[in-house]
C-alpha cells in the first residue's frame, strides 16, 4: 500500500510540474491552448482521488483493528466509495468539458467530490477520537499515548478536509481562476504526508505505554494496528505474598497508577510492528 501511494503520488505530482510548465513556458502566450484543459489536469485528478483512497482506506483500516466496529466501520466505507465516486464524476465532466469557459457544469461533480472526501474524513478523525476516548488506564503513560494518539488524529484528519474545503470554496467563487487548481494540486500531497506521518511517527510513541484488560495472549495484545503491549507487573500489597507476571519485550519503562497504593507498583512494555505495508 505504502509504495503504491508513493508511486501515485509522484506521477501526480509530474503531471502538476508538467501542466504548469505548459501554461506558462511551452505555451506561453498561446491564447488557442490557454482556453482549455489537458492530460495534466486529468492525471492530476485520478492521482488526486486514488491517494485520497488509500490514505482513507488506511486509516479506516486502522480504526477498524482498535475498535472491530461492525456498524461505523461499512458507514466509514461507504462514504469513502462516494468520495471516490465523486472524483470519477469529477474526471468525466473534465473530459466531456475541457474548455475553461465551461467550468460551471463541473460544478456539482467537483462539489460532490470535494464535499464528501472533507466529511469522510472528520468521520473517521470523529470516529478514532471517540474510540480513543473510551480507552481508559490507570497508568499515567498510558494515558499519555492516548492523548499524543488522539493530538495526531487532529492534526491528520482535520488537515486534508481543511484544505478540500478551501479548494472547494474558490471553485464556487471563481471556477474559471486557477487559484482553485492550486490548492487542488496540494490535495494529493497532503493526503500522501497524512500517511507517512501516521507511519513515521510511531517512533514517537516508542516511550509511552499502553494496558489492556484483554488476557487472551498471555498479557499481550494489538494496540492501534501496531503498538503491542507487554505488561509487567510486581505487586507487594499488605503481606509477604508476592505475585510477579512477566512477559518480554524490546523496550521497558515504569509507571505507577494515578488512583494506586503506594504498595503496589508496575511496569509495561512497547513494542512496535510494521503498519499499513
Amino acid at each position: 500500500m505504502v509504495y503504491f501511494a508513493v508511486v501515485v503520488d509522484a506521477v501526480s505530482t509530474v503531471s502538476n510540474y508538467a501542466d504548469v510548465y505548459l501554461y506558462t513556458i511551452t505555451h506561453w502566450g498561446d491564447v488557442i491552448y490557454l482556453q482549455k484543459q489537458y492530460w495534466p489536469n486529468t492525471v492530476s485528478l485520478i492521482g488526486s482521488g486514488i491517494t485520497a483512497m488509500i490514505v482513507q482506506s488506511f486509516l479506516i483500516y486502522r480504526y477498524w483493528k482498535l475498535s472491530n466496529n461492525f456498524y461505523i466501520t461499512p458507514i466509514l466505507i461507504l462514504s469513502m466509495l462516494a468520495a471516490l465516486g465523486g472524483c470519477t464524476g469529477a474526471l468525466v465532466s473534465l473530459l466531456v468539458y475541457t474548455a475553461y469557459s465551461q467550468r460551471d457544469k463541473m460544478a456539482l461533480s467537483i462539489t460532490i467530490w470535494l464535499s464528501t472526501s472533507a466529511a469522510t474524513d472528520i468521520a473517521i478523525a470523529v470516529a478514532l477520537l471517540w474510540q480513543l476516548s473510551r480507552i481508559n488506564s490507570p497508568f499515567r503513560a498510558t494515558k499519555s499515548l492516548i492523548h499524543k494518539l488522539m493530538a495526531s488524529t487532529i492534526r491528520t484528519g482535520t488537515v486534508t478536509s481543511v484544505v478540500a474545503v478551501i479548494t472547494l470554496i474558490l471553485f464556487l467563487i471563481d471556477n474559471e481562476s486557477n487559484v482553485p487548481t492550486g490548492f487542488a494540486f496540494c490535495l494529493a500531497r497532503v493526503y500522501s504526508l497524512t500517511m507517512f506521518y501516521n507511519l513515521n511517527n510511531r517512533s514517537s510513541f516508542k516511550h509511552g505505554s499502553a494496558d489492556t484488560n484483554n488476557a487472551n495472549s498471555g498479557g499481550i495484545s494489538n494496540f492501534l494496528n501496531g503498538l503491542s503491549v507487554h505488561r509487567t507487573a510486581t505487586v507487594h500489597y499488605g503481606s509477604p505474598v508476592r505475585s510477579h507476571i512477566a512477559d518480554h519485550g524490546p523496550l521497558g519503562l515504569s509507571d505507577r497508577p494515578d488512583d494506586g497504593p503506594d504498595s503496589f507498583s508496575s511496569g509495561e512494555k512497547v513494542s512496535i510492528s510494521p503498519l499499513g505495508s
